[in-house]
């Protein structure tokens, strides 16, 4: 009789105590694109995340897959070289998830940068990206871009630049995506593990402790490096900071989005804006909604929980009100909110606008075989993990490439979304169902179709109009390393980024995770209330009174 999932989950937690070459700790993006390159490198790796792969700031950014336009204003030329040569290896790696997304930007009379300065900014920010796919940038008169989009804000504006970046819009799947990769090229992943203390000897690292947040228990991972690479949590992993005396290195700022369905005066292309405060604002197409943002506020509160507060509802609405002024939006408009934490360094800046976007990576003293990474950004996670290997490779004494530029992620080896839908058009399934696999899962979508059509029980559609199937929801728990319900519904189904969040969903799906992963009636109640009150961060004011 096979194992269950987990039964195999708890297989792999044993196992742990033959050691590693390294031990990643975080699921991000990041932490996956470090275990992604290290394992290909040849190194034998373990990565520990606390809550889910992605759950953190990498589901909760702009989903824009970009080269930092705004970094020009820093003089950041090497970083925004560096994204956008990164934001191209993207579009061919992951077609199915990351794709062109044209962007307008409008002058005004009022902002604190001229035109001239914006269309010179314009004009390196296409020098930069020489090696681009993607169309090439044009200024628009006054009159040309009412043309283009009549709901914009007519008073003070002189014309306005058209340019494209790349858009993904589930950054949740590209999350799961590199550490699938990882996972291939030999990695080992476990979700729901707490790392708790680094264990240091003659000043060196022996090993780590985590504890089991599923099945409970706590264990002990030899290892010989460590990459801390909890984004914004990188200050909370070590429960013997103080001892290892380590400093403060986190100082991110958090910012929200709002999402909204299409209004009056909607823009076809996404805007990109300058705010009352001289802040970049964007209104961006995404899904068939829109999302508004963001801000960018110091941040000191629990960052597991973090979420909009009035102030920030009153600001988006307001400058996304001015720039287009028949939109009208108001709080009964947002269906959901979503803040995310940045992980940037820590340092005494009066602006945070001023604090660097670039990645760093710490080695201190008394810590041998520690790394840290401070910041990095969703577009260039690859690079930060060549960057990590480069270092691993002269600790541990190999000449081992990174050849990760060379390779897709594993949704990514048909770039053509018509022939994926053509290969899973005689499935039976719903054609929403069909148009969203081929989006969600790319290469792997005729994969994902032949296990949910294996069987009746399988077929059962849960939510029609998101086209959700039951087989979907086991893909997810026996393909997908999902063990929680929020796994399923947020990170691997997607269904929680529907405007009702999911809710008609949760039970039946909760009904087929306690099947799959045994859960006892308890575990499946608590499940239940425990994706209750992680929507809480998500939702409206006006319903958080009511």
């Amino acid at each position: 009789m096979s194992q269950s999932p987990t039964q195999r989950r708890a297989e792999r937690i044993d196992q742990t105590r033959s050691g590693f070459d390294l031990v990643v700790v975080g699921g991000g993006v990041n932490g996956a694109g470090i275990a992604w390159d290290a394992a290909l490198r040849g190194l034998r790796v373990l990565l520990l995340e606390k809550g889910d792969i992605g759950s953190g700031t990498s589901s909760w950014s702009s989903k824009m897959i970009h080269g930092g336009l705004k970094y020009l204003e820093k003089y950041d030329v090497p970083l925004v070289r560096e994204s956008l040569r990164e934001r191209e290896w993207l579009l061919q790696a992951a077609p199915h998830l990351v794709k062109e997304l044209r962007f307008i930007i409008p002058f005004y009379k009022a902002n604190a940068h001229s035109p001239a300065i914006l269309g010179l900014g314009m004009v390196a920010y296409e020098a930069l990206s020489f090696d681009k796919s993607l169309q090439r940038f044009s200024m628009c008169t006054r009159d040309q871009l009412l043309r283009r989009e009549p709901g914009l804000n007519p008073n003070g504006l002189t014309g306005g630049a058209i340019y494209s970046d790349a858009q993904v819009n589930y950054a949740e799947r590209l999350s799961w995506e590199i550490a699938e990769a990882a996972i291939r090229a030999g990695a080992q992943v476990l979700t729901h593990c707490r790392v708790t203390r680094l264990n240091v000897s003659n000043g060196k690292v022996v090993s780590v402790d985590f504890h089991d947040e599923i099945g409970g228990g706590d264990h002990t991972v030899p290892t010989a490096a460590v990459v801390n690479a909890a984004g914004p949590w990188i200050d909370d992993v070590w429960s013997n900071a103080a001892e290892l005396k380590l400093p403060r290195m986190n100082g991110g700022t958090k910012g929200t989005h709002l999402v909204v369905d299409p209004f009056p005066g909607a823009p076809k292309d996404a805007f990109y804006y300058e705010s009352e405060d001289a802040r970049p604002m964007m209104v961006i197409p995404w899904m068939g909604r829109y999302l508004l943002g963001s801000t960018d506020i110091r941040f000191e509160d629990d960052l597991d929980m973090a979420s909009a507060t009035p102030d920030e509802y009153d600001y988006i609405l307001y400058e996304t009100n001015k720039v287009l002024p028949g939109a009208n939006l108001t709080v009964d408009d947002i269906h959901y909110s979503y803040t995310g934490v940045r992980p940037l360094p820590y340092v005494d800046a009066n602006n945070v606008a001023d604090i660097t976007r670039r990645h760093d990576i710490r080695q201190l003293p008394g810590s041998d075989g520690l790394y840290t990474l401070v910041g990095g950004k969703l577009t260039t996670f690859r690079q930060v993990g060549e960057d990590v290997g480069n270092l691993l490779m002269k600790r541990f004494g190999l000449k081992r490439k990174s050849v990760t530029h060379n390779l897709p992620l594993p949704g990514g080896g048909q770039p053509d979304a018509g022939k994926i839908r053509a290969r899973i058009a005689d499935s039976g399934l719903p054609e929403v169902t069909i148009d969203r696999f081929a989006g969600q899962y790319g290469s792997a979508a005729p994969d994902v179709a032949t296990f949910v059509t294996s069987s009746d029980e399988r077929r059962e559609v849960i939510d029609e109009a998101f086209g959700l199937t039951a087989g979907e929801v086991e893909w997810a728990i026996t393909h997908e390393e999902a063990y929680r319900l929020a796994d399923v519904l947020a990170r691997r189904t997607m269904i929680t980024l529907e405007n009702n969040l999911g809710r008609p969903a949760i039970e039946p799906v909760a009904a087929i995770c306690a099947r799959v992963l045994e859960w006892s009636d308890d575990r499946r109640d608590a499940e239940i209330a425990a994706y209750h009150h992680y929507l809480t961060r998500f939702i409206p004011q006006k319903e958080q009174k009511a």
